[in-house]
This record gives C-alpha cells, sequence and structure tokens, in this order.
C-alpha cells in the first residue's frame, strides 16, 4: 500500500517531537537529581557543623560555679564560637573567671576549675627527674609520688595539669610551697637508693576530686616555707596543719631512718649523680627546644 506524503511527514514529526521531549525530559530529571544531590549534601554539611554548646540561661558573677545557670543549644558552625564548650566539659565546681551575661555562647577561656586558679606565686615548673606513665598526654592530670623501698608511698602535689611534655620532661603550674615540697621529696628520692618520684594519671579528672597530699616534709623546709613571704598564707597553715604527730612519726620513722641507715658519703654520691643526669636533661632538652623553634633538624 502507498504511503500517504502528509501521512508519512506528520508521522515522522510526530517521531521527532516524541524525541525532543525525552531528551529534554531527561535533561530536565539530570538537572534535578544534581539538584537534589547538592541540596542533600549542603543540609549533610549543615548537620555536621551543628553542635551541642552550653549556654548561659542566667547572668552568672566572676568566681560564681557555672552548672546550675547553664542549658544546651544546638547551633550551627558559622555561630559556633571556636573554643566554644558543652555542658559535659563541666563540673559542679567550675567557676567563672569573668561576668557572663545570659545568652552567651559558654567558652574555655570563660571558665577555670578551682585548683587551675592562678596566685600570685604560681610558676611554671620543669621536672625530667620523676617516672611518667607510657600513656601521658597534655592536659591529663597527675599526682606526683614519692615511692621508699620499705613500700611507704607518699603523694607529694596531687591534680596537677600537664602544660607540655616530651619523652622524660614535664611542665606543670606549680605553688611556691609545692615547690619547695617538690624539692624536698627530689633531694630524698636521690638520697635513698631504691626509691623512687613517679607519676599516676586520673582516669576522669571532671569528676576526680584532687587526693590529699601525705608526704610529710621536713623540718627544715617547712620553716623555709613558713619563713617564705612567696608562699600564701593559706598554704602555710595547710602544711602546719598536715604536719602533725602522725606525720612528724612518718617522718621520725621512716624516711628520716632510710636516710640515716646510708652512709653519708652514699647519700651524697647518690644526690651529685642523680643531680649530674638532671641537668644533663635539663639541658638536652633546651637545646631540642630550641633547635625547633630555630627550625634545626637532624
Amino acid at each position: 500500500m502507498a504511503t500517504n506524503p502528509m501521512q508519512k511527514k506528520a508521522r515522522t514529526s510526530f517521531l521527532l517531537g516524541v524525541l525532543v521531549t525525552l531528551i529534554v525530559a531527561a535533561a530536565i530529571i539530570a538537572l534535578l537529581f544534581v539538584q537534589l544531590n547538592k541540596l542533600q549534601e549542603e543540609k549533610n554539611i549543615l548537620e555536621a557543623s551543628k553542635k551541642s554548646v552550653a549556654i548561659v540561661s542566667s547572668d552568672i558573677k566572676s568566681g560564681e560555679t557555672v552548672l546550675d545557670k547553664i542549658t544546651t543549644k544546638t547551633i550551627t558552625g558559622d555561630a559556633i564560637p571556636a573554643n566554644a564548650i558543652s555542658i559535659g566539659d563541666l563540673t559542679e565546681n567550675t567557676i567563672a573567671k569573668i561576668d557572663l551575661t545570659a545568652g552567651t555562647v559558654l567558652t574555655g577561656s570563660a571558665v577555670i576549675e578551682p585548683e587551675d586558679v592562678l596566685t600570685a606565686d604560681v610558676r611554671e615548673q620543669q621536672y625530667n627527674m620523676i617516672i611518667l606513665p607510657e600513656q601521658l598526654a597534655e592536659q591529663d592530670y597527675i599526682d606526683v609520688r614519692l615511692q621508699l623501698p620499705s613500700g611507704q608511698d607518699y603523694i607529694v602535689v596531687s591534680k596537677k595539669c600537664i602544660k607540655r611534655q616530651e619523652t622524660e620532661t614535664i611542665w606543670i603550674n606549680m605553688t611556691e610551697d609545692e615547690i619547695l615540697t617538690m624539692s624536698n621529696a627530689i633531694v630524698e628520692a636521690y638520697k635513698i637508693s631504691g626509691s623512687k618520684l613517679y607519676a599516676t594519671k586520673y582516669v576522669e579528672p571532671g569528676s576526680q576530686e584532687k587526693a590529699s597530699e601525705t608526704y610529710p616534709v621536713s623540718r627544715e623546709i617547712l620553716e623555709l616555707i613558713n619563713n617564705d613571704p612567696n608562699v600564701v598564707e593559706e598554704a602555710k597553715q595547710g602544711l602546719w596543719r598536715r604536719y602533725n604527730d602522725a606525720q612528724v612519726n612518718q617522718r621520725n620513722n621512716v624516711i628520716n631512718q632510710s636516710l640515716n641507715r646510708i652512709e653519708e658519703d652514699e647519700r651524697q654520691a647518690n644526690l651529685e649523680t642523680n643531680l649530674t643526669d638532671e641537668i644533663t636533661k635539663t639541658k638536652e632538652t633546651r637545646k631540642q627546644y630550641i633547635d625547633e623553634m630555630s627550625g634545626i633538624t637532624e
């Protein structure tokens, strides 16, 4: 049968129109798919940037505890200060370093734990004679303890934050009385063979209370602390309270006896050897620090 040219032309035009429509529809669908993917990615990024942060619910004065005046709010990354903290970072003892107004996003620089409050006599001290835990990092908290060969074990200073640490060296903030107490413990650890000065790490420092120091300083150091104008009065009174009959007995019956069993020449030799090692380590650490600051590498 002969095909009508007009019908053939109409059919061709129809098929061509259908093909064009399909192509346009496919392009639109592809474009919509790309746009939906882009919107989903933006949504995912927005969701990922959201964070639950601590918000001040009512005004807080400097020095006041903050936990009972804090709420939680989820906000996006653009509105989150770099050092914003969550309510989980706070303890019941956390205090405000500055006045805080309601609606403020709480930051780490605005609060502090009581044990971290700096007094006028606080100095950063470097120690390299303490036996450190294998897994110790900056911002961990430690107690420094003295263990004698007889098994007696004393807390010299407690709940100290590691400000900086290297292989054998740590930097911690110490008050004047703590510096003198630590010096007393270091010298006696050097003199008494078989003793060790070591650190133990807090597992949950945010919820664990500061341990009570138990190391009985010598009478000479106690007198030095009492006469030191750089030691705050509260610390002096605390040390004198610690220096009770029980502490005196520990000092006389345990530590002094351990020292007395060692000949003076041996004590002096132990002290000089360990001090020499300490000075060498300090020099090596200092050189490494200077080299790093100067960009010098091996």
